[in-house]
């Protein structure tokens, strides 16, 4: 997506959208990915809210009829195979029709040290290995589907 400095990217957009998304991460920390902390690069919110109302401008009915899911994947304790959890689906505005879904494809930063990835398989180690801090990459995908009309996804890279 090229950025067109005519778009309209209002503060109250982007704040609402970063808002939602922080949101169901923090909700999903303990419930869908098993850790205490989750550690996301700075500005990576609000960089991603930024692409997604980028990708909405062309919308008619813009940011408000999206809906967004966010798909993390995690390496295995093996650290052979990945894992891909499903984060819950995050309506815009519940009063507007869904014209079209934004995923966000997140990943674990594999680069940075944690006792996930380290402990032993032993029973007594497997609680702390589960609620060790998990790190976001600072490189995520974004992919654009429309409800309405046949067409091929759209991508979008974001860099924090």
């Amino acid at each position: 997506f090229n950025y067109d400095p005519e778009l309209d990217l209002r503060e109250e957009h982007l704040l609402l959208v970063s808002k939602r998304l922080l949101t169901t991460l923090r909700e999903s920390k303990i419930k869908h990915l098993s850790c205490d902390n989750l550690y996301l690069p700075c500005n990576h919110i609000r960089n991603i809210a930024r692409q997604c109302l980028i990708m909405s401008a062309e919308e008619p009915f813009g940011i408000m009829g999206a809906q967004i899911k966010i798909k993390l994947t995690l390496l295995s304790p093996n650290m052979t195979t990945t894992i891909t959890k499903y984060l819950p689906i995050i309506q815009i505005n519940s009063k507007q029709k869904t014209t079209f879904e934004i995923e966000i494809d997140l990943h674990e930063d594999t680069k940075v040290f944690t006792l996930r990835h380290f402990l032993p398989k032993m029973k007594m180690f497997q609680q702390i290995k589960e609620r060790s801090p998990l790190y976001v990459s600072p490189r995520c995908l974004l992919i654009k589907n429309v409800f309405y009309k046949t067409a091929e996804p759209k991508r979008a890279y974001v860099n924090s």
